[in-house]
Parts: structure tokens; C-alpha cells; sequence
């Protein structure tokens, strides 16, 4: 079975996407096959790589699945890069063709075929051609070159389904998706939702989050789905906790570890009906690798959960053996799920994937209950003097104080301790010794921060993760 098979049998009268205008499965599959008859023109082979680069729209889902159906591999671009990330993206995946926005085409100037991504002829009908490669979507990597997760047809779907038992999704589902697609996390939304029959809702304007709220209520969405910077932002700049929300159903988060504080005030807001998801994944798990059951999420807070169907997570020391109930080590991961490698790039994958087992750099342990939880990522540790300390547990500890909407916490060059820590901050009315006198009360003294910015708000990437390569 390949992705494209995700759009038979559903009733063709059904809206599969919403975005200024509604596009039935019927009309999908249509603008899918016109996609998939022009590219079958281009005198492309079997797993060519086509670029995708556009903002979520109808005709980008139209063009990822034409891509499948073409039995080609879909580059997934993030719109938000510049030029050069494009050029040497492009140059490492040796793309054949790209399909994007006019706008965004006019500014890459790459040699290669270009499409027009809502300029395609209407075919009720194409051979179709099952490929090996589905897509490859850059990530960063330790050496600041971004990798090409490369994931197989096998992957996705298995992720898609593995997602599905668990969230018990149906055709009667909505989502709303502010993630963009070329992200994991978007890119699954988009998938479970168009295999169980239901509808994905798009609205790019995150940046206006009233906005938003009002695209959820009139489309009455049953979910929405975000990492921890929208749910902040959600808090704290709307009435997202003070509106009722009758058909809202369950609610997302992955991306990042939200603070514990900020999942409990959700948790505590929010009707019990409306279920809360905590969740964990990578990139180069197709998406996800644990879920945190809703009914166990107050005697659970800060966990990740337990690993998804299909999937078994390890906490592992430095030589590979197994840690102990309570120990720390790096979480590795293993299932259909799991990547092929990064694309080009062996040396790289080598460093990730062993005898097929996922290396996530995070650490993290396993409690008595089978719960995981993450305690950070190898490279966000914060090596003081000569302690290494966790920017996660001073992020989440500056988030408790009221006011704050938003923490990142780094190190910075400091002759006498190596790294010295930086709390950046996005708060109301508040100054440094407010953060500090908070830190001192709950934290040991070599985590405290040396010093305290504010700002209005955090870099992010598009995906909404905070970006700490500027801060």
C-alpha cells in the first residue's frame, strides 16, 4: 500500500480539507491526478525527488498526494528558509522538479522546472506507480547542516495508524491545523485525518491567534493540535481558556516538552470532557513515538507517557545497556516507524541509527509505572563550572512564576564556568529579581541564571518551537 491509497474509499461527498474553501475527496483525488499526469510528462524515474515549497493550502495537499501518485518522493520545503537553504537543499537531494507558491518562485532561482502549485489541469484518472521513497524533510543536525530525514511509504503509514488507535479518530473528526505540513507534526495531522475519512482545517494567520480561535469555533473543529509556544500563546494573549468549546474534542501537543505548570492550568481550565494529549516524537520517527493517556495525565504531569502501538522506547547508558527503573540514560526507539537514514549522508545516520534502534538524544528514565520522561536533550545541557545542568528543569521552573508566557533557557561563553546560563523571558510586569528570587527558592544555586533578558516575544522557527541558535 502506498500514501496515495489513503484516498479511496471515502465518500466522495466529504470535505477532506477546509481552507477558504472546502475540497471533497472527490475533488482531492481529481486535483491529485493532475498533478501526477504533469509530472508523468517530465520524463521522471521512479523516486525522483520533487520539491514542495508553499504554504499549507488545498493545492498542497493536491500536490503531495499527485507526487505519490507519480510514484515520486516529495522534498518537503520549509517556506520560512531563504534562498541558499533552498539552493543546497536542492543540490543534496538532486530534486528533478518544484511545485510551489508564484510568490515563492520568483525568489528561487534554482535552474530547475518550476509549477505553479494551483496551476494544474483537472484528470479524472492516472496510472499510478507505488515508490520506495515518500519524502525527505530537513532537519537540523549536531553539525548545524541540516539532514534529510528519508522516510518510506512503509513509515508513514505505519505512524498514521499506529497514531490512529490511540487517538480513536473517525470520519466525523475535524482538526485544526496550524502546523505547517512540511513539519512531522503537521504532516501527520494531515495524514490521519485523510485516512480516517476526516477533515483538516487549515489556518496560516497564527500570528493574529484570535484569529484562529474564530476559524475553530466556526469550522467546530473536534481538535487542535500545537506545540508548546501556541498553547502559551493561546493562554496567555486569548480567551482560548474563558470560551466554551462544544465540539472540541480533544486537544494535541508535541514539538517540544511544555511546561508541567502550563499542562496542568489547561488540564484544570478546560471542560473534562476535552481530552489532553502530551506527546513525543521526532522527525525521524515519522512523527510520533509516545502518547500520555489523557485519564493518567494529573497523576503524570511532565511525563512523555508510554510508547505508541507498535513502537518499544529503551532508556540506554553510554555502552548500550539497559538503565534501571529511575535511571537516566539516552531514550532510543525502535519500530516501522523508524527512518531509513539521512539522506547522503552516512556518516550522520551511522551516529542515529544502530542495528535499526533510534538514537533520539534525549535523556530521559522510565518510572516504576512504565512512564517515560525526558530530562533533556544531550545537546541542551548547560555544562557550568562543573556541573551539568538541565535547561528544561529551569525552563519549567521560571514558567511556574505568573506572568510568564514564555522561557528559553541557553549557555553562553563565560571564562570562569565554561557556559554561564541565560534565562530569555517573555513576562508581564515583572523584572529580573522576580525571576530570580523564584529560581533560588526552588532551584540549587549553580542552576540559577546568571542573567535574566526580556522580550516580547521568542524567535521560533515556522513549526513555533522556539529557535535558540538566535537567542
Amino acid at each position: 500500500m502506498n500514501l496515495h491509497n489513503l484516498l479511496a474509499d471515502k465518500s466522495p461527498t466529504a470535505f477532506a480539507v477546509t481552507h477558504n474553501n472546502n475540497l471533497t475527496f472527490a475533488k482531492l483525488e481529481i486535483a491529485a491526478n493532475s498533478v501526477a499526469v504533469k509530472l508523468q510528462t517530465c520524463g521522471l524515474k521512479k523516486n525522483d525527488r520533487v520539491a514542495l515549497l508553499a504554504e499549507n493550502s488545498v493545492y498542497w495537499v493536491a500536490a503531495f498526494f499527485g507526487i505519490q501518485k507519480a510514484g515520486l518522493c516529495a522534498v518537503l520545503l520549509n517556506n520560512a528558509n531563504k534562498q541558499d537553504s533552498h539552493l543546497a537543499q536542492l543540490s543534496d537531494c538532486d530534486a528533478k522538479v518544484i511545485i510551489g507558491d508564484k510568490r515563492l518562485l520568483a525568489r528561487l532561482d534554482s535552474g530547475l522546472p518550476q509549477f505553479e502549485i494551483d496551476q494544474f489541469e483537472p484528470a479524472d484518472s492516472v496510472p499510478t506507480v507505488d515508490g520506495d521513497i515518500a519524502v525527505i524533510i530537513y532537519t537540523s543536525g549536531s553539525t548545524g547542516k541540516p539532514r534529510g530525514v528519508t522516510l518510506t511509504p512503509a513509515n508513514l503509514l505505519a505512524n498514521t495508524h499506529q497514531i490512529l488507535s490511540y487517538l480513536n479518530l473517525g470520519k466525523t473528526d475535524s482538526v485544526l491545523s496550524v502546523l505547517p505540513f512540511h513539519y512531522s507534526f503537521g504532516l501527520s495531522l494531515l495524514l490521519t485525518h485523510i485516512s480516517c475519512g476526516g477533515r483538516v482545517v487549515i489556518d496560516n494567520r497564527f500570528a493574529f491567534p484570535a484569529k484562529v480561535l474564530e476559524t475553530m469555533q466556526q469550522e467546530k473543529v473536534t481538535g487542535f493540535s500545537g506545540v508548546p509556544s501556541h498553547y502559551s500563546i493561546l493562554v496567555n494573549r486569548t480567551e482560548f481558556l474563558q470560551q466554551e468549546w462544544p465540539h472540541l474534542r480533544y486537544l494535541t501537543q508535541a514539538g517540544g516538552a511544555m511546561a508541567p505548570s502550563l499542562t496542568q492550568q489547561i488540564r484544570e481550565t478546560i471542560p473534562a470532557e476535552i481530552n489532553l494529549y502530551v506527546m513525543y516524537g521526532q522527525t525521524e520517527a515519522s512523527a510520533r513515538l509516545s502518547y500520555l493517556p489523557p485519564e493518567k495525565l494529573t497523576q503524570k504531569y511532565g511525563s512523555i507517557g508510554i510508547p505508541i502501538p507498535g513502537v518499544e522506547l529503551v532508556a540506554r547508558r553510554s555502552d548500550g545497556s539497559v538503565c534501571d527503573t529511575g535511571e537516566s540514560g539516552e531514550i532510543t526507539a525502535s519500530g516501522d516507524n523508524i527512518m531509513q537514514g539521512y539522506w547522503n549522508d552516512p556518516d550522520e545516520t551511522a551516529k542515529v541509527l544502530r542495528d535499526g534502534i533510534l538514537y533520539t538524544g534525549d535523556i530521559g528514565f522510565k518510572d516504576e509505572d512504565g512512564y517515560f520522561f525526558v530530562v533533556d536533550r544531550v545537546k541542551n545541557f548547560i555544562k557550568a563550572g562543573a556541573n551539568r545542568v538541565s535547561a528544561k528543569e529551569i525552563e519549567e521552573c521560571i514558567m511556574e512564576i505568573d506572568g510568564v508566557s514564555e522561557c528559553s533557557v541557553i549557555g553562553v561563553q563565560d571564562e570562569m564556568l565554561g557556559e554561564a546560563i541565560v534565562a530569555h523571558v517573555v513576562a508581564d510586569s515583572l523584572e529580573k529579581n522576580d525571576i530570580l528570587r523564584h529560581c533560588k527558592a526552588k532551584l540549587a544555586l549553580f542552576k540559577i541564571p546568571q542573567a535574566v533578558q526580556f522580550h516580547s516575544e521568542l524567535p521560533k522557527h515556522e513549526s513555533g518551537k522556539i529557535d535558540k541558535s538566535q537567542l
